[in-house]
């Protein structure tokens, strides 16, 4: 199962930036630089990098890398 510092890895290399880049507490739009579009594209990825699905709705208040973590780290459990 994926940890907390295989998810940071992952989301680092689709935005193909440095791990160290990517923190817990950065937000994906205002820290990130990214779009609505980016932001689904990047869901997508991981989604099918981790082999999950994101259901309609638990993405809506995810703001930061941490939310996200999270929400993956979640998804891994069920």
């Amino acid at each position: 199962m994926a940890n907390q510092q295989d998810i940071i890895e992952a989301i680092a290399d689709q935005l193909t930036l440095p791990v160290a880049d990517v923190d817990l507490d950065a937000s994906l739009q205002t820290d990130l630089g990214l779009n609505p579009i980016e932001i689904a594209d990047l869901l997508n990825s991981l989604a099918s990098r981790f082999n999950i699905i994101f259901e309609p709705g638990e993405t809506e208040r995810m703001e930061t890398v941490g939310n996200l973590v999270e929400l993956i780290e979640d998804k891994l459990l069920e």
